[in-house]
């Protein structure tokens, strides 16, 4: 299946495309299978407004620096709450392609989580998102990359099947590739050579993940520009 498969635009009865996309069954399949999907081109008509948001979030609000393990020490500026500081990427949680998406893939009743945005100064090693995000509570992320990334130039990449949190595979790969100074030493190659899934993408497409998967970017250390929203699904205690 080509990552790069269309989603299905929806018609209204006049037959016009509307703002929203609807899954296929392949590609929900596909996601519940290897824990990802690249849309191509979803937010094509919407990536200048968006990348506008987005430096002007930058240039007015203030960024925390971090210069962790993760990413070889190397700089990351984050600003969590993204979403909220500016009206045009709010209004991204009411959009109907948003809302069609996370509730095919979680249900209706799912609960909209806090966004981020970085500027990436540096590489990113092996990680599952569990910040916040436990394994065993299921969360999806849609995450917007505003620059043109490949394998070499900070393009995220998945390990397929990671998000199976409870699996050998993922507890032994969780395990092991937690220290990237010793991911060398175990399996004998440097990080960025452990086997995955390159999402090549262009601005204007969209990366749903689940936050459960193990995943990882390199060489993407020029002001690689990314923000995601994060939705989990309902308290089944509610």
């Amino acid at each position: 299946m080509s990552l790069r498969s269309d989603p299905a635009p929806v018609a209204d009865d006049e037959g016009v495309a509307a703002s929203t996309f609807r899954l296929s069954e392949a590609q929900k399949a596909f996601f519940e299978a290897f824990g990802f999907l690249l849309l191509p081109g979803v937010f094509a008509d919407d990536i200048e407004e968006l990348t506008a948001a987005f430096e002007d979030v930058f240039g007015r609000h203030p960024a925390f620096e971090s210069h962790e393990d993760l990413h070889f020490n190397d700089r990351r500026m984050i600003i969590a709450g993204f979403a909220h500081q500016h009206p045009r990427l709010e209004a991204l949680y009411d959009d109907p392609r948003v809302v069609d998406i996370v509730s095919t893939l979680i249900s209706p009743d799912y609960v909209a989580c806090e966004s981020d945005a970085s500027l990436f100064y540096c590489d990113t090693s092996w990680h599952a998102d569990t910040f916040g995000s436990p394994l065993d509570v299921y969360h999806v992320k849609l995450s917007f990359y505003l620059d043109p990334l490949v394998a070499s130039t900070g393009a995220i990449r998945m390990i397929p099947g990671t998000h199976k949190y409870d699996s050998p595979y993922a507890a032994l790969l969780r395990d092991k590739l937690s220290d990237h100074a010793a991911i060398e030493r175990f399996f004998g190659v440097p990080p960025q050579g452990i086997p995955a899934w390159a999402l090549e993408t262009r601005p204007g497409d969209l990366v749903v993940w689940n936050m459960a998967i193990i995943h990882a970017s390199f060489g993407g250390d020029e002001r690689r520009r990314l923000f995601s929203l994060n939705f989990k699904e309902p308290d089944s205690t509610a």
